[in-house]
């Protein structure tokens, strides 16, 4: 290929370089924030490529998470996941040979770091109507996954599946399951991956282990619009790690049941959503939700558009996070070359 005036190498996981550019890859929009720092780059005279795409000499390595170095050139990293998914994120030792670490983990102290917080597209699909169509009173989207090892103080995929069973034991009516592997048991971690197969190849139940479980979704907007309440918990309960999920509901005019950062209301105003720590259980939650006004309805959608259209929200944009890490990246290497 042509080289242009500088070249980064973005290294990331086992993924086409042209799928994690498409952005119709994702119905959701979570190859968006890719393909729009990949043209932020391109107006500034850079092209970024992929390993598949070849490129011996490139001016600097852009990686997705701590990944193996495949030149000399200066390296930057951005931090998606935490460190019990990718534990190489937590590795100091690791985090010190880059220029600069773009993270949302305000516990990351080296010099090296950077303030960002995970990018949205903030697409808003709803808006202060009420009840309205919203048929469903809660749902839950997710993938049925597990953490990798055991930690009981912060993994919240074990609270979702908690939360599940309540819902279908209690209030089967009120409450649906979307998303990738629940017609197989609960995964667990360390042994998760073992379980999973063999239920694949052997040993298929005879009724469903998630009743309430309706498929995939075809998008998540379209399930959110439909529903009141939306049971958003984060992977596991980390500082500043604020996902895509509670901006996936906030966009389609959702209320989410939010559980994760410790912090949230650091960043998202509690006016926004319903915190899970401030009910003693599943059955005070319910209560709570089954018997909440319209009014009181309209106020927490009210509260959500606010955010949305605030300054607060913008640096959760996709533009913001694009605009940050090529700014940066763009001076130091400029005045490498110098």
């Amino acid at each position: 290929m042509t080289k242009r005036e500088l070249t980064g190498l973005f290294v990331y996981p086992d993924i086409p370089t042209a799928q994690f550019f498409d952005p119709n890859a994702s119905p959701d929009g979570l190859t968006q924030p890719w393909v729009a720092l990949r043209e932020r780059f391109r107006v500034q005279g850079v092209e970024l490529v992929g390993l598949d795409e070849g490129c011996d000499e490139p001016d600097f390595e852009l990686h997705l998470n701590v990944q193996f170095p495949h030149s000399d050139a200066p390296k930057f990293v951005i931090l998606t996941e935490h460190p019990l998914i990718h534990p190489a994120n937590g590795q100091k030792c690791l985090l010190q040979r880059y220029q600069t670490v773009f993270t949302w983990n305000p516990d990351i102290t080296i010099k090296q770091a950077q303030r960002i917080q995970l990018p949205h597209p903030l697409k808003v699909t709803g808006g202060v109507d009420g009840y309205g169509e919203r048929s469903q009173l809660v749902v839950l989207i997710n993938s049925n996954k597990a953490l990798a090892w055991w930690a009981p103080h912060r993994d919240l995929y074990r609270e979702r599946v908690r939360a599940i069973r309540w819902f279908e034991r209690y209030a089967p009516q009120d409450f649906a399951l979307y998303g990738y592997g629940w017609d197989r048991s609960a995964r667990q971690p360390v042994v998760g991956g073992i379980i999973h197969a063999l239920e694949k190849r052997r040993f298929r139940r005879p009724s469903p282990p998630f009743p309430s479980w309706r498929g995939v979704a075809p998008t998540k907007a379209e399930v959110l619009r439909q529903s009141r309440f939306s049971i958003v918990y984060e992977n596991a309960i980390f500082r500043g790690y604020v996902t895509e999920k509670i901006f996936d509901a906030f966009c389609a005019g959702n209320v989410p049941i939010y559980w994760g950062a410790p912090d949230i209301t650091e960043y998202i105003p509690k006016a926004c959503f319903i915190d899970r720590r401030d009910f003693s259980s599943y059955k005070s939650l319910y209560n709570f939700l089954k018997t909440m006004s319209e009014e009181t309805y309209r106020g927490y959608q009210q509260g959500i558009w606010d955010f949305l259209h605030s300054p607060q929200a913008e640096r959760f944009s996709i533009a913001y996070f694009v605009e940050t890490i090529v700014c940066s990246i763009l001076a130091q290497v400029s005045a490498i070359h110098k």
